[in-house]
């Protein structure tokens, strides 16, 4: 999937948005709707071309559970992950809610990580809900990091990235 929409003040200065608009002025096929969200059918069962184990960042131009992406290919990306059991595969959204909603029609294979985004005390919910999926590895993504979160929990979290903002307006 490419494209997305902003959802929270650290969606401000995305630097996906940014990259997609570059690639479209470069001809990109993949990018030919700019930032709108674009399911790239052809390209989801590529990881079972890969033989040697990659970690592969599911979404970086996009977030796997945007509204516009339907459930039937958000099954079909994780039956790939599921075959293709020598990658470690991350998903990181920042729409949690609809994430626990569709957790449960999911196969949750070892290989799949799954973070949610959390830039400010104000989306710690965030992490409650990813508390309720069964992924066997769940990750924050503290950035871009807007203010402080003193009491950020951090049972059953197993691992925490954190950043400052970056990019044109930080």
């Amino acid at each position: 999937v490419t494209g997305c929409n902003k959802v929270s003040p650290g969606c401000k200065n995305c630097y996906a948005e940014r990259l997609a608009a570059r690639l479209q002025a470069m001809g990109l096929f993949r990018y030919r709707n700019g930032f709108q969200v674009t399911l790239q059918h052809d390209i989801v069962d590529l990881p079972l071309r890969w033989k040697q184990p990659r970690v592969i960042f599911v979404n970086s131009m996009s977030d796997l559970f945007h509204k516009d992406i339907p459930d039937d290919f958000i099954k079909r990306v994780f039956a790939t992950m599921e075959k293709a059991h020598w990658h470690t595969f991350q998903i990181l959204t920042k729409r949690s809610e609809r994430l626990v909603e569709i957790a449960g029609k999911l196969q949750w294979p070892r290989n799949v990580w799954m973070g949610v985004s959390v830039e400010s005390s104000d989306y710690t919910y965030r992490i409650s809900n990813l508390a309720k999926v069964p992924a066997a590895v769940r990750f924050l993504s503290v950035e871009p990091l807007l203010s402080a979160i003193p009491r950020i929990p951090l049972r059953g979290i197993d691992w925490v990235i954190v950043g400052g903002e970056s990019g044109p307006g930080a």
